[in-house]
């Protein structure tokens, strides 16, 4: 093997990235988060020869982002809210349109005795919300046995405890009710699939992904139940696709007209999550 400067083989990455048609950054990122550097530093390395074993395993890398892995399932975990998920194909990639409503949740509920996230996947949220507030009580369902074995494997990384329950939305926990409630629903619909990145269609899992009835038949199934979990003073906080908003306002105002709705936006602008509570409930 030919041995390259950390920037050529960051170069030759780039084009091979660009000939396939893929995200060329992801060859910066990938190489950034195997030698654990910052840019600056890798700056100051960057006509230094790579080592042999890591200028394979970086090149092994290259070579699936190329054929369409997501860089995160790759390297087997993804960042979200300054910490390390592990993440396989059994679960979404977190991303960072949820870390503002984490942030917002954790301005208005700092505190709480019990919280639920619904189709949890990786685990990012409810271990981030638990890290980051004082929450008593900590379950999380989810449909798919795989994805709560990554979950678990998370939560047991940063030493938070947990009820992972196996299920679909709330039948796991019937009986119980929350003072906090979180879902990133499935709200794609499936007439979108050919506009999408193929990374996403081809690698991440379809049913936590996409959803029938334009997208919305999760905001219809939970603002239909919500009433039995939800403690009297207690708030649901629900992610949406950013067009979405005008759809869902007309859904709540027929299922729950005595219940209030706020509308968020993320860091780019964009419509993106919503609180739900009683109207009798100040913020």
């Amino acid at each position: 093997m030919e041995r390259l400067s950390y920037i050529n083989a960051l170069k030759r990455a780039f084009l091979m990235l660009e000939k396939q048609h893929q995200d060329q950054e992801s060859a910066r990122y990938l190489l950034l988060e195997l030698t654990g550097w910052n840019w600056t530093q890798f700056s100051l390395h960057q006509k230094d020869l790579m080592p042999t074993t890591l200028q394979k395993v970086y090149q092994q890398d290259i070579d699936l982002v190329a054929a369409g892995w997501p860089a995160q399932y790759v390297l087997g975990y993804a960042w979200f809210y300054g910490r390390k998920f592990k993440v396989s194909s059994d679960t979404l990639i977190p991303r960072q349109d949820s870390e503002a409503m984490i942030a917002q949740i954790l301005q208005d509920n700092p505190t709480a005795v019990d919280l639920l996230e619904l189709g949890t996947g990786s685990g990012a949220l409810v271990i981030t919300l638990g890290l980051e507030g004082n929450y008593q009580n900590l379950t999380a369902t989810d449909i798919s046995p795989a994805a709560v074995k990554i979950a678990r494997q998370n939560s047991h990384q940063y030493h938070l405890p947990i009820k992972f329950v196996i299920g679909d939305l709330f039948q796991p926990v019937r009986g119980q009710q929350f003072d906090l409630i979180v879902f990133n629903p499935p709200y794609i619909a499936t007439s979108e699939i050919e506009l999408m990145d193929s990374s996403v269609v081809n690698f991440e899992p379809h049913q936590a992904l996409f959803a029938s009835e334009s997208g919305l038949v999760f905001y219809r199934r939970v603002f239909s139940q919500i009433d039995q979990f939800l403690k009297p003073q207690g708030k649901i906080y629900l992610e949406f696709g950013f067009q979405q908003q005008e759809k869902i306002s007309r859904i709540f105002q027929e299922q729950l007209p005595n219940w209030q709705i706020d509308f968020f936006h993320d860091v780019a602008n964009h419509p993106r999550f919503l609180r739900l509570q009683r109207k009798e409930v100040k913020k």
